[in-house]
């Protein structure tokens, strides 16, 4: 297995994982425009000459914002996944590593798929910090390599985020705990 930069010989390969793994309304950008985006990388997961996964990432100064994590169906819950994260935390160690995910919190009606998703990434080095993104009518916590964070500056990297998918500024909510 080995990770490398895009390359358009694997087009339809990565599009099909990227329509496979996202509802439409959480594409928010076209896998051209990704490619095409200046302080953003593709990078798929190649095994046995085939695409099994793939990781966009959107890099502002010190940090970067994984903004989707694909898997190929057939190949899931294979360590895959954990692959790929566990090379960006390696690859990019000097940096601050942020994602979100849906909001994990009991009575929603997913929310054993939700906790399901929370521990696969911290068990693959992410901590849930005190804060959610709220986007929308959808929460969502906001993960990150490090235990502690600047909150002001992941706001400027929302930002940074916000203008690439030419979408909204996410309100961020602090949670008490």
């Amino acid at each position: 297995m080995k990770v490398i930069k895009y390359e358009s010989i694997y087009y339809k390969q990565v599009n099909d994982i990227y329509e496979k793994s996202f509802p439409q309304e959480e594409r928010y950008i076209t896998l051209d425009k990704m490619v095409q985006n200046k302080n953003t990388e593709l990078y798929c997961l190649i095994d046995n000459n085939q695409v099994s996964g793939m990781i966009y990432l959107i890099f502002y100064k010190e940090m970067i914002f994984i903004l989707y994590l694909a898997v190929n169906t057939e190949k899931r819950s294979k360590g895959y996944g954990s692959y790929l994260l566990k090379w960006c935390l390696q690859e990019y160690s000097d940096k601050e590593i942020y994602l979100n995910i849906e909001e994990v919190k009991e009575g929603i009606k997913d929310y054993e798929v939700r906790k399901k998703r929370l521990k696969f990434y911290q068990k693959n080095g992410f901590f849930i910090t005190n804060y959610l993104s709220n986007e929308n009518i959808e929460n969502f916590n906001i993960l990150s390599n490090r235990k502690e964070i600047d909150i002001g500056k992941y706001k400027i990297l929302d930002k940074v985020v916000a203008e690439i998918l030419n979408e909204p500024i996410s309100n961020i909510i602090e949670i008490c705990s």
